[in-house]
């Protein structure tokens, strides 16, 4: 078996194996090129710092990496891992990353970030082994949504020339890598913002993808989701939502998603390593 760069390796190889690997996950999931393109894409993707696992010039496992910024520090994120089950138990994982981290240095990178489904122990273990540790949790949820109209002293509407700056007041929680502002950014067009005002104030806010319906980004003032939590979600209409990583640490808003009966459907870890602390490490 080869480890190389999945620079010069088709989309549509990548995403095949993609989801061969993830056949039999907690979730079901079907990726598209489209869906792809536009989130790896968004997060910075650097295919040249990502690399395959390939038997025989077959790609049977893979690590993406999308060179950003966590906080101030530039990373290596880890967009997507994945072996097909028939080449798990092989200690691939391990041996990915053994080049990856290698290549990561080369090009000025000290640290790697992933998030990690609660639930998936083997790869929890898997990546604890690499050097990885947990840094936080975040709760995702979904819900189906009625809409409804109220009669209110607030006004509830979309923003079409929203900027993330507008709601920097409301931050309730830091937003995992993939929804801070930087990746978002990339494809705002597909996005929108609904808001709540009173008067000028824009009070609470969420953003979400208009095609996915997924809420990448939501806060309230002061964090008061008992004062402005049901106003907010009247401005959504009918339809299916998810809510992506949420982080655990902020109390309040998990309980006001209690209350709403949202289906706290899955938890996953954000974890990092810093290869500054890697040189007593064994692969």
């Amino acid at each position: 078996m080869e480890i190389k760069s999945l620079e010069n390796i088709a989309i549509s190889e990548i995403v095949s194996t993609l989801n061969l690997a993830f056949s039999d996950y907690f979730i079901p999931i079907n990726f598209t090129e489209e869906y792809v393109n536009e989130r790896w894409t968004a997060s910075g993707v650097d295919y040249s710092l990502s690399f395959g696992v390939f038997d025989n010039n077959k790609l049977v496992g893979f690590i993406i990496h999308a060179i950003n910024f966590y906080g101030e520090t530039k990373v290596a994120y880890n967009a997507s891992t994945g072996v097909i089950p028939t080449y798990r138990r092989q200690g691939l994982l391990s041996k990915l990353y053994e080049k990856a981290i290698s290549a990561l240095q080369e090009n000025g990178i000290q640290k790697s970030t992933l998030e990690c489904i609660t639930k998936n122990e083997r790869a929890i273990l898997a990546y604890q082994k690499v050097g990885f540790s947990i840094d936080r949790q975040y709760h995702l949820y979904k819900f189906h949504w009625e809409e409804v109209a109220v009669g209110s002293i607030y006004d509830i509407k979309e923003k079409p020339d929203f900027e993330f700056e507008d709601f920097e007041h409301l931050k309730n929680y830091e937003p995992s890598i993939e929804n801070q502002n930087h990746c978002l950014n990339q494809y705002k067009d597909n996005l929108k913002a609904i808001c709540v005002f009173y008067g000028e104030e824009i009070v609470a806010y969420l953003i979400l993808h208009k095609i996915s319906k997924r809420i990448h980004r939501l806060g309230v003032k002061e964090n008061n989701w008992k004062k402005y939590g049901s106003i907010l979600f009247t401005g959504l209409p009918t339809g299916n939502y998810n809510i992506i990583n949420v982080d655990t640490e902020n109390k309040k808003i998990h309980d006001f998603f209690q209350e709403m009966d949202f289906d706290n459907y899955i938890d996953q870890y954000d974890m990092s390593f810093d290869f500054g602390f890697m040189e007593s490490k064994n692969f």
